[in-house]
């Protein structure tokens, strides 16, 4: 009975000792050789992102790199930032915005990547930058899939808006048979000297108002004044088909849709027509210099008179196109794009015709002549058969006149 006591003795210490010791080699075995204390970034719109990392290591930490991937691209820029070597580091990175923006209004992935000298390495779980323009502090009104972003915080203005892309985003959507996108983010600037700044600060060319299909995201000045209602129910519903447009055709048919097509449809879909339009294209019909078809295929010049008129002719073509070939037309010529047509093969494989037939039947139209026109291409075959009869019939008719003559003069 004492031996055994004795031996319990020494055993169970050492029983404790090796579990011990077991646990604390398992601990070290687990415990991750690089630990990340702090990850961080902040910016200043147009300007500079700065992104911070704190790490430390058993042993020296030699390395540090910085991965950067906008939204909406595929590429993924790695930096490496200069550290002092060590057990601990703190790394900082600076990226120049004037030199290489971020895409506006976009998430900007970022990780880091820590190396040290025992081989080991540590990738961070990859976080997400809003890069918004926050010179401005932002008010957002949102239901469902709109979110309405106002520098002024007017709810007034806010729901007018929403009310304005809901209401929208819906007809324009069932006119073209779209799905709707998961999200729509719209930035509403106070003035067009706000939103050319932005744009400009983004390294974006200023155009008046901008949608980013593949983000989800809209740009456009409304000043809150008595005008407000009107300049949403213009600019919100023409960058909204742009959105829709590129739910249907996809990035890479976004692409191969014409300028005509494109933002014909965006402005046949305004609430609020620019009555200019009219104006600007029966002007230039009038005198000859309609903008040829074929010149509106690419994106439309930055000279504000022949970009309205480039406006002017895209917007009435799309309007006969709608009237002679329904909304089904206008579906076929955009699954034609979608599928990478080129301009005048998206118009021969959707409608038939070629670009230059479609020219000059919408001119024909402009011109009052489009239902004769019409009516002649709906009965082309039943006048084909009427011209053959009359080509077979012609020969008899001129050999009777012929004989008829000749018995005349004989007889005479």
């Amino acid at each position: 009975m004492n031996l055994q006591r004795y031996l319990l003795c020494w055993l169970i210490p050492l029983l404790l000792a090796g579990t011990a010791w077991g646990i604390a080699v398992a601990y070290a075995q687990d415990a991750p050789p690089i630990t990340v204390s702090y990850a961080s970034v902040h910016y200043t719109f147009g300007q500079q992102a700065t992104f911070e990392l704190g790490a430390s290591a058993p042993t020296t930490i030699t390395a540090a790199y910085l991965y950067l991937q906008p939204q909406g691209t595929e590429r993924v820029e790695v930096q490496p930032v200069p550290i002092e070597p060590g057990p601990t580091i703190h790394a900082r990175y600076v990226h120049d915005l004037h030199l290489s923006p971020f895409p506006p209004f976009s998430q900007v992935s970022w990780w880091w990547e820590v190396r040290d000298a025992a081989g080991h390495s540590l990738l961070t779980e990859p976080a997400s930058l809003s890069y918004i323009d926050n010179r401005f502090s932002w008010h957002t009104t949102a239901e469902g899939p709109v979110s309405i972003h106002t520098v002024v915080d007017d709810p007034v203005l806010a729901r007018a808006a929403l009310d304005t892309a809901r209401n929208s985003m819906e007809s324009i959507a069932q006119q073209l048979d779209a799905p709707l996108p998961e999200q729509v983010n719209i930035y509403i600037y106070p003035s067009q000297e706000d939103i050319r700044a932005a744009l400009e600060m983004a390294g974006r060319e200023w155009v008046g108002g901008q949608a980013r299909p593949e983000l989800g995201v809209i740009l456009v000045s409304i000043p809150n004044g008595h005008n407000a209602l009107l300049r949403m129910e213009r600019d919100i519903p023409h960058e909204l088909t742009h959105l829709l447009i590129y739910q249907i055709v996809g990035p890479e048919g976004y692409l191969s849709v014409p300028a005509w097509l494109n933002e014909g449809l965006a402005t046949v879909n305004e609430l609020q027509p620019d009555p200019l339009l009219e104006v600007t294209l029966e002007d230039a019909r009038s005198r000859g210099r309609l903008i040829p078809l074929s010149e509106l295929c690419v994106p439309f010049p930055a000279d504000p008179e022949t970009a309205l008129l480039s406006y002017a002719e895209s917007t009435s073509l799309v309007r006969y196109i709608q009237r002679r070939y329904g909304n089904g037309g206008i579906r076929a010529l955009l699954e034609a794009y979608a599928d990478g047509a080129g301009c005048e093969g998206g118009v021969l494989q959707a409608l038939g015709v070629s670009l230059r037939q479609l020219e000059l039947a919408w001119h024909a139209d402009m011109m009052g002549l489009g239902r004769w026109l019409t009516w002649v291409s709906e009965n082309r075959a039943w006048l084909a058969l009427w011209a053959i009869s009359i080509l077979t019939v012609l020969p008899m008719a001129v050999g009777l006149l012929r004989g008829r003559t000749s018995s005349e003069a004989s007889s005479r």
